[in-house]
């Protein structure tokens, strides 16, 4: 099920560490620094509201252009990563994997930011994202459809193209997909395994 458009965007306040290890956190958050996707140069905040931490960066491309710059915040990053030493690389990929789709009282949201650089039809970016989300999901179609139309939707005031610097932002829980675009929430799509399956 969806939820109505046009609210605003979430308040970027994730909730703070339950562990009750405020210091850790504060002495790990203060060494953090923004990431410059090195293809695009688009630059992505250390920080998502209280406890949405950023993971990483990437870019997805076509052929050969730069189409958007990716971000993935997840709150649980820190706890899973602190006992994991520098030495252990694999580990440490592997319980930022795990942190980003368990939906648990550390990390119950995990969001990923989209930066377009590339001019695009609104359209062909929702069929791309929904065609990744599909061989991973196995609740309705109709779910599928429902994200999609959020994503044409919100470029509809941009002549149906996700220009240059429009961003996109979806909040992936244990209950569904929340889409924004450019700060405007577009919707929810209200069905388990889909935030897991993004």
């Amino acid at each position: 099920s969806s939820q109505a458009a046009g609210a605003p965007a979430p308040q970027e306040t994730a909730p703070a560490p339950v562990d009750g290890n405020r210091e850790l956190y504060d002495a790990i958050e203060s060494k953090m620094k923004p990431i410059k996707e090195k293809a695009t140069g688009v630059t992505f905040e250390p920080k998502l509201g209280d406890g949405l931490y950023l993971v990483g960066a990437g870019v997805r491309k076509k052929a050969i252009i730069n189409v958007y710059a990716v971000a993935m915040y997840t709150g649980g990053a820190i706890k899973s990563l602190s006992p994991i030493s520098k030495s252990k690389q694999s580990d440490a990929r592997e319980a930022l994997r795990n942190a980003s789709r368990s939906f648990g009282p550390d990390s119950p949201t995990t969001t990923f930011v989209l930066e377009m650089v590339f001019k695009a039809d609104g359209k062909a970016i929702g069929e791309a994202l929904a065609e990744g989300i599909k061989p991973r999901f196995s609740g309705a179609a109709s779910s599928v459809d429902d994200f999609l139309g959020m994503i044409v939707e919100g470029v509809k005031g941009k002549g149906g193209q996700a220009t240059k610097g429009t961003i996109f932002r979806f909040d992936c829980s244990a209950e569904g997909i929340t889409v924004s675009v450019d700060g405007t929430v577009q919707g929810t799509v209200a069905e388990e395994g889909l935030g897991g399956a993004f």
